[in-house]
């Protein structure tokens, strides 16, 4: 056992290339390694199961875990009663499901099959795994047929157990369905056909509480991905959620759960907003209005989040324009004494104003209201430069900054002007990215009229900041900033 336990260790201690992979199978070929585990206390188990893996992140060394001493293990570790080999198994398998070939190979030895015993496994760490496994075998074309689409695929074997299964893994296998369905629109297309959504909106739309609750986070997921939110706005699925929220003892979660999903589902289709949004007393925004008068911070995020989601849509932005208390709410919300609301609001008008260009006439209304978002927006550089907030609001200012009035106003703010020059004034990369966004669209839309504000040699750093990136400092500012350290 001394062996192969220090070899593991010396191998997992150091790089993970092929010259330490060949020393380490020298010593302890692969067919030990996996013995060695299968009867390791629990202090050696560790660096033999860190070595297997390693092991299988090396393209030369993973056709090596197909053969036949080591799919017997496999397939033996698979169903093992300690949880460490199936976890093993589990990990390996995730690992070797990556590249066509090595797909290929595994659909050959039938080996993906032992995922339908993983996935169920009551060790969560374990069937977390084995779903990874699968999501990255269904992103090549061989594994996408044998695990989703074709006949008596895996997604099928799981779809008929499902009825027979306590609550705890139904919901797992549903979350899987949920998760393959961002791979791409034809899995999720063959899902969808097969029923899997279908079982996911029932587990989540019944009078059983507890089920419902365990199905928030699954509603959640699928409302995340295009395609899933498509699924919700033509599946009937409106109506049914407004229940929810005309019912006086929902529970707050689901009602969390509801708002967002409503937010999303009007912002992609016109005949939902146009249901969801029919007068001010609906459901839906009579829930956003509900949960910005709250005082918990995840309320009014969530709130704030469905009223920009529901502008995508011209229904909605025109019933939003049209609804001034919300709307001047909203603007106020930018200068939150909360950061974290701020930065919610930031981003809602960053989602509300990215959709629509500036010459878009449906928007006119909207991108009038534009030179006044500036103003508090121009106000959370200097009122908060916090390192969390500068990314969000260089953001929304770089949007506002495609209306041409909206970047005069800016221009003429003497803060902005500084801020602009110094090129170290940003720490993060998110926010010396998102400044740089900014001067990019000064330089790509203003330039015909900067030039009249600014001087000549302010303008010609403009724009080579603008071409060089946000890492950019000129020779000048980088021999002032030695200058200044000597």
């Amino acid at each position: 056992m001394a062996a192969p336990v220090v070899a593991a260790k010396e191998f997992v201690a150091g790089p993970r290339v092929i010259q330490a992979a060949n020393k380490l199978l020298d010593i302890c070929a692969l067919p030990q390694l996996c013995e060695a585990l299968t009867t390791a206390k629990a202090e050696d188990a560790e660096p033999l199961v860190a070595a297997l893996e390693g092991l299988s992140e090396i393209e030369e060394v993973r056709p090596l875990f197909l053969e036949e001493g080591i799919t017997n293990f496999l397939t033996q570790g698979a169903i093992a009663a300690d949880p460490r080999l199936r976890l093993t198994v589990a990990k390996l398998l995730a690992h070797l499901a990556e590249g066509e070939a090595s797909v290929q190979k595994l659909l050959d030895l039938d080996l993906f099959q032992l995922c339908q015993q993983l996935l169920l496994d009551e060790e969560t760490g374990v069937a977390e795994t084995a779903a990874k496994a699968v999501c990255i075998g269904v992103a090549s074309p061989a594994g996408q047929q044998a695990l989703v689409t074709s006949p008596g695929s895996l997604a099928d074997t799981l779809l008929q157990r499902l009825q027979d299964l306590p609550d705890v893994p139904r919901i797992r296998i549903l979350a899987l369905f949920v998760q393959l369905g961002r791979v791409g629109p034809e899995v999720f297309s063959s899902l969808e056909q097969k029923g899997a959504y279908e079982k996911v909106l029932g587990s989540f739309l019944t009078d059983d509480l507890l089920l419902k609750l365990n199905a928030v986070e699954l509603m959640d997921a699928l409302g995340s991905y295009e395609q899933g939110q498509d699924y919700l706005a033509r599946s009937n699925v409106p109506q049914k959620l407004e229940a929810d929220l005309m019912d006086p003892y929902c529970d707050g979660s689901v009602r969390l759960c509801v708002t967002r999903l409503l937010g999303f589902i009007a912002g992609r289709s016109g005949t939902a907003a146009e249901l969801l949004l029919r007068s001010h007393e609906a459901p839906f925004p009579q829930s956003i209005a509900g949960l910005l008068d709250s005082r918990d911070v995840t309320s009014r995020l969530c709130a704030i989040h469905a009223w920009a989601t529901s502008t995508l849509q011209n229904k909605g932005l025109g019933f939003f324009l049209k609804w001034r208390p919300m709307l001047e709410e909203m603007v106020s919300l930018l200068g939150a004494t909360q950061n974290e609301i701020a930065k919610g609001a930031m981003d809602a008008w960053t989602i509300v104003l990215q959709a629509r260009p500036p010459e878009d006439q449906e928007a006119a209304e909207l991108w009038g209201m534009a030179e006044s978002l500036t103003g508090p927006v121009l106000k959370n550089l200097t009122n908060k430069p916090f390192p969390d907030v500068r990314p969000h609001t260089w953001q929304l200012l770089s949007v506002l900054c495609r209306s041409q009035k909206a970047a005069q106003k800016a221009l003429q703010s003497s803060e902005l002007r500084e801020l602009l020059l110094n090129f170290q004034s940003e720490a993060s990369t998110d926010a010396r990215y998102a400044k740089h966004t900014l001067v990019k669209t000064l330089v790509d839309c203003h330039t015909h009229w900067m030039g009249g504000l600014l001087d000549s040699e302010v303008m010609d750093l403009i724009i080579q900041f603008s071409e060089q990136g946000p890492y950019w400092v000129p020779r000048s500012a980088g021999a002032a900033m030695k200058d200044e350290a000597a």
